[in-house]
């Protein structure tokens, strides 16, 4: 998989979905939205993961440490995509906080891509 620089336009799209797991709110009521775009996506289940985890993980996890978090509803696609852009650890090793976290949500979310991936 390329950089996300080389692959905004495709990426943008999951970046924008999976933020919603970094929202104060439940994000078991995102998941079937979530998997619905990861399943429309070009992308395999590992590079979904890798967004996950090196992408969206790194530039919205400060909304999860701000008590009220500052962003309830999904930040604007513009400021999201700079902010990947310049957060992202394409490359580099998973960043440690929130990564138990991140990971109990990505497997319910895998668990949903592929349902729906089985039965569409």
């Amino acid at each position: 998989m390329e950089a996300p620089e080389f692959d905004i336009e495709d990426r943008s799209k999951n970046w924008d979905a999976m933020q919603m797991l970094y929202m104060d709110t439940d994000p078991k009521c995102e998941l079937d939205y979530i998997a619905s775009v990861c399943v429309a996506s070009k992308y395999t289940n590992q590079e979904l993961r890798d967004i996950l985890f090196f992408e969206v993980l790194p530039s919205v996890r400060f909304n999860l440490l701000m008590l009220p978090a500052p962003e309830w509803s999904g930040f604007e696609r513009e400021w999201l995509i700079k902010r990947v852009l310049d957060k992202h650890r394409f490359g580099r090793r998973k960043p440690i906080l929130f990564r138990s976290y991140t990971s109990t949500w990505w497997k319910k979310l895998e668990d949903k891509i592929e349902h729906v991936r089985k039965y569409s």
